[in-house]
């Protein structure tokens, strides 16, 4: 598997919002870890607890290629919280739109995340999916 390279830069939160979504859309498993810190924890909306940047890249990378081939992502951060100086948590609205398979249909979730400033910018240190059952989208 190819190395993840050093975080992007991402001037806000909501830029890390946006760089994960884009790399969803782009079926980028990679590039969607580069924007979490080296340590970070991800949980999905099945439970799946993964740590680390390159374990996240690797599961990804084999679900950009399976389950949530070819779909899309849609999200809407509506909270923001400072935390510390340095860190903040958002609460993001997410769709998925999967055209095929096990998981085919629209999706809804909603995410906590947790971030921190690392250098001049922001970085994932945690996020946890929920799905949301029943949400029209």
């Amino acid at each position: 598997m190819t190395a993840v390279p050093p975080l992007p830069e991402a001037s806000s939160c909501e830029a890390v919002v946006a760089g994960v979504s884009r790399a969803w859309n782009q079926n980028d498993g990679i590039e969607f870890a580069s924007y979490f810190t080296e340590d970070a924890d991800l949980v999905n909306i099945h439970g799946m607890h993964v740590r680390g940047r390159q374990a996240i890249a690797g599961l990804y990378d084999v679900l950009f290629r399976s389950v949530f081939m070819d779909s899309s992502l849609a999200c809407v951060v509506h909270a923001r919280r400072e935390l510390c100086k340095d860190s903040a948590m958002l609460h993001v609205r997410t769709d998925v739109n999967v055209p095929y398979g096990a998981m085919a249909g629209d999706h809804r979730a909603e995410s906590t995340l947790v971030l921190k400033q690392e250098g001049n910018g922001w970085a994932i240190a945690s996020l946890h999916n929920t799905l949301v059952a029943g949400a029209k989208m």
